[in-house]
């Protein structure tokens, strides 16, 4: 379901089911491993998929038929966003093509993303499939441009990939061909900066957003 390749302090997750990616728990346990393994070499990280899709999110049919293996892959999902939250080291997300629900979230965690140019789709479709957005889930979604926040949260519109660089998945296009150059040209000038400057500064930008995850999760609140 995934490769995972660690050389000159970059780690590239690489995930490919052959089909679209869906982050089922098996995937979800793969690519958790996989962080951690490339947390302990101390690699920047690279995270991307296959030619036209990054991935359609959370397994859809065991969204829809609920019980203890959805819950599980969703408690899987909630130990990945606090694992990408809590990398010690850069962390970029190649785009390849289409990214949804889950998988946009996992951009906007992300320290650079880039996105593949062309006929894709990024959209928080919770709603459009008839979830209710999880509460875990709103703290991530405001780190969009305001502006955007009603449409994707609340409305589920499918962005292009322009849009979602004006929303704020994306913080630059590229075409097919030159999308993973790009990608690992950008972990390489991350991976060279200061890395406890880096890791220390990291976890101070990301500290908010930990504390409301952690609260939604827990219905804890400081």
């Amino acid at each position: 379901m995934l490769s995972l390749t660690i050389a000159d302090g970059v780690a590239e997750i690489a995930l490919d089911d052959g089909k679209v990616n869906a982050l089922s728990e098996r995937m979800l346990q793969q690519l958790l491993a996989a962080i951690a393994e490339a947390q302990a070499a101390d690699a920047a990280l690279l995270i991307y998929g296959r030619a036209g899709c990054l991935s359609a999110g959370y397994d859809r049919a065991l969204i829809e038929s609920g019980g203890p293996e959805c819950d599980a892959m969703r408690a899987a999902g909630d130990r990945l966003t606090l694992a990408l939250l809590d990398y010690p080291a850069p962390v970029v997300i190649a785009s390849t093509g289409h990214a949804m629900a889950k998988a946009a979230f996992m951009l906007l965690l992300a320290d650079y993303r880039i996105g593949a140019a062309g006929a894709f789709n990024i959209a928080l479709n919770e709603v459009a499939i008839g979830m209710t957005m999880p509460d875990a889930a709103m703290p991530q979604a405001r780190r969009l441009a305001p502006q955007w926040l009603n449409r994707c949260a609340l409305q589920a519109q499918k962005l292009t990939p322009e849009q979602a660089l004006e929303a704020g998945f994306y913080d630059e296009l590229a075409t097919g061909g030159e999308l993973l150059e790009r990608a690992r040209e950008k972990v390489r000038q991350l991976a060279a900066l200061n890395r406890r400057a880096y890791r220390e500064t990291r976890l101070l930008l990301n500290a908010p957003l930990r504390a409301d995850v952690i609260a939604a999760l827990t219905g804890v609140r400081g």
